[in-house]
């Protein structure tokens, strides 16, 4: 009897197309999950079904090279993720989570799909409903979901382009985390000081473009992150120390303050070494990728792109190889090259890849990074090397 038979239930599909999928019988596993997701949709959990069609897509395209059939699953994948977005909407409590997840999983389809129209359609639809959504929090005093709602409606504003609608959430977001930084300074908090004010120069540059003001803002950050990281020094808290140290060297950079920067660079990559070196003599492996990876970024920051990659190449294999530290790095390469050419361009494009790693949409943070990239003189050459580190030919 054919095993198919036997299995019932959405869940033992499910388990068996991973399995299938693992040993790598891709379109025997696709099979499971597609008729998984039909069973999901019989029990109403939407949401399952909706994951399973889009990765069952995926997998018919990239791995077997099957797009025109991809093509009906996607779509049902996407029109189950716009019932949810509906659903969603119409719950007193909004779970800013999944409705966000949700609408990029509709862009995602339908960009798959090579449909502009209805992309551009949901874009504007998506970029009004979090408009109202971050009005209305501000309004009843939820700050923290108004700032999650008003950059999600940036997100979309900025993929279609449209000026006013990104230069209006940008001055909303400005006011917003000028009023935290505020509150940040006036109670001594020196990181939550340095992340607003780095919040407050990434839109006002928007407003402004690449100036004097976005880097005197950035030079604050820096400034306010150092004041971080030598309270964490004084408390022996050189992990943090070492994470804020960082932060300070990128502020510096942005602010095309070099000298600052490359002297704080320096001064890390040492005091790193010694951490990384400290860890693995008392057996807290669990940090010390973690630290490897702030290596190479403090290195690509210096622009020892080669030295960097060594250390980076490392960090992979303390870290299995982590999905977030292969985004890490490809941001750090594009924060460099934004602070070395002036360009705002690679700071709008270092925008969407921050949005889309918030939400854990790391392969599309990294495509995008790597597209911004290559338009580098150098581009080509430093993916090369970063590709070599990671074992890709």
């Amino acid at each position: 009897m054919d095993i198919d038979l036997l299995i019932s239930t959405p869940e033992e599909l499910e388990r068996e197309g991973y399995k299938y999928i693992k040993e790598g019988k891709i379109k025997d596993g696709v099979k499971m999950l597609v008729r998984a997701a039909k069973g999901y949709e019989e029990k109403r959990d939407i949401q399952k079904a909706a994951s399973l069609y889009k990765e069952a897509g995926i997998l018919l395209r990239n791995k077997l090279g099957v797009y025109e059939q991809a093509k009906p699953i996607m779509l049902r994948a996407a029109y189950l993720y716009l019932r949810i977005i509906e659903r969603e909407v119409d719950k007193s409590e909004v779970n800013l989570d999944r409705l966000t997840n949700s609408c990029l999983s509709v862009i995602e389809a339908f960009t798959f799909l090579g449909d502009q129209e209805h992309v551009k359609k949901y874009a504007e639809e998506f970029a009004k409903m979090y408009e109202d959504l971050g009005s209305s929090y501000e309004e009843a005093g939820e700050i923290e979901s108004a700032i999650v709602a008003y950059e999600s409606a940036y997100r979309y504003y900025d993929l279609l382009s449209n000026k006013e609608g990104i230069e209006r959430i940008a001055g909303r977001l400005v006011e917003i985390y000028g009023r935290i930084a505020e509150d940040a300074i006036s109670n001594e908090m020196y990181e939550e000081s340095a992340e607003a004010f780095e919040r407050v120069a990434n839109y006002i540059k928007t407003i402004f473009g690449y100036d004097e003001r976005y880097r005197e803002l950035m030079e604050t950050a820096g400034k306010h992150y150092e004041k971080a990281s030598k309270l964490a020094y004084a408390e022996g808290d050189l992990e943090t120390m070492t994470r804020l140290l960082l932060k300070a060297q990128y502020a510096y950079l942005l602010a095309r303050n070099f000298n600052r920067a490359n002297l704080i660079g320096v001064n890390l990559i040492k005091m790193l070494n010694q951490v990384i070196e400290n860890y693995r003599s008392s057996g807290r492996f669990d940090v010390v990728g973690d630290k490897l990876i702030e290596l190479a970024e403090a290195l690509v920051g210096l622009g020892k792109f080669e030295n960097a990659m060594k250390v980076y190449r490392e960090a992979l294999e303390e870290t299995e190889g982590r999905i977030d530290i292969r985004a890490r790095i490809r941001t750090s390469i594009i924060k460099y090259i934004a602070a070395k050419e002036m360009k705002l361009e690679m700071l709008r494009i270092l925008d969407a890849v921050d949005f889309l790693m918030k939400h854990a949409k790391f392969l599309d943070a990294m495509e995008l990074a790597e597209e911004a990239i290559r338009k580098y003189e150098e581009g080509e050459k430093i993916l090369k090397a970063m590709y070599q580190a990671e074992g890709v030919k």
